[in-house]
């Protein structure tokens, strides 16, 4: 693989990071494969524990019938997204049949749970069948109809009326019984000060800092590096391009400005590795460093123009590939 071509590779993979960061939950399950609302969040959350550690939301009908993720899939023709592989080991076809999801963990790092609540229309009987199929088994749980794949740690159930749950048994019966208990991750003042900051856009996340340095998101490397960081947040807009926020929590004032300056040195070091390169100027200068006390952020903006000379550069590294037309 050329430079050029990781270079693409990498900057569209930072683009879908805030768009389909479904990923990372499937990541904890073995499946490899966020519309606005009010401040309290999408209603799905009822189904929340108060413990999460990451929660985020996807418009996926948004994000799906993006310009952006048609120009990505016409430069990487027959990808899937993944989504081929979570159809055939849960019947759920995300391109088409969902319409939103929030994507939570919740637990401890010993006992993580995974869990995808999914909007949307759904073939339930299509699903069980196929499910059992492969050695699943109905159950029923609180009232609840649950089709659970012990073997594969996996469980499917329909909460509600186009409501999906997706994720190992033990995550969907609390889900389950958060829902009859009433307590949820709306109670939990300190994740929902965050959601209320940046539930705009069409995707989100909200991660405990550890949740995220304690898997194989960040390599340890980098992690090293960074300041003491207690929550991490990120929104964004995917239309024809991507425009975002990222933000973290410091422990305190001291980390927020080392974290800067760490953020800045980066930064530097991104413009002059690329400043030879006029196709990555706009996003460079878009970035914006921001934040007060111990709270950091960082925006970008990723035009269509740039998704447009990325495109030409892989037409260009593979002839064959096809060539999106500006301005689309």
């Amino acid at each position: 693989m050329t430079k050029r071509t990781r270079l693409f590779l990498l900057v569209a993979a930072g683009i879908l990071v805030v768009g389909l960061g479904t990923g990372l939950l499937a990541s904890y399950m073995g499946v490899q494969n966020f519309a606005l609302f009010g401040s309290d969040g999408p209603p799905e959350l009822a189904y929340v524990a108060p413990d999460a550690r990451i929660v985020g939301f996807a418009n996926v009908r948004e994000i799906m019938d993006s310009e952006l993720r048609q120009k990505l899939m016409e430069l990487q023709p027959g990808s899937s997204d993944g989504a081929d592989h979570l159809q055939e080991q849960t019947g759920i076809d995300i391109r088409r049949d969902v319409d939103s999801v929030v994507a939570v963990i919740a637990g401890g790092d010993d006992d993580a749970r995974p869990l995808l609540l999914a909007r949307g229309v759904f073939d339930t009987a299509r699903i069980e069948a196929l499910i059992v199929g492969h050695g699943g088994a109905v159950e029923e749980y609180q009232g609840q109809r649950l089709i659970v794949h012990e073997g594969n740690a996996l469980a499917v159930g329909f909460l509600e009326s186009g409501l999906a749950a997706v994720g190992t048994p033990v995550a969907i019966r609390r889900a389950i019984d958060t829902k009859v208990a009433g307590n949820d991750v709306r109670d939990n003042a300190e994740v929902m000060r965050l959601v209320q900051n940046i539930d705009n856009g069409n995707a989100w996340l909200v991660a405990r800092f550890d949740a995220i340095t304690g898997g194989p998101q960040l390599p340890e490397e980098l992690a090293k590096q960074l300041p003491p960081i207690t929550w991490f947040s990120a929104s964004g807009s995917v239309n024809g391009g991507v425009r975002g926020v990222l933000h973290a929590e410091a422990r305190d004032e001291t980390a927020a400005n080392d974290l800067r300056d760490v953020i800045r040195g980066f930064v530097a070091l991104a413009r002059m590795q690329t400043g030879q390169r006029a196709e990555l100027a706009d996003l460079m200068n878009s970035l914006e460093l921001g934040g007060q006390g111990n709270t950091v952020s960082l925006g970008f903006s990723v035009p269509p123009e740039l998704i447009d000379a990325l495109g030409a550069l892989h037409g260009r590294q593979f002839p064959g590939a096809p060539e999106p037309e500006a301005g689309l």
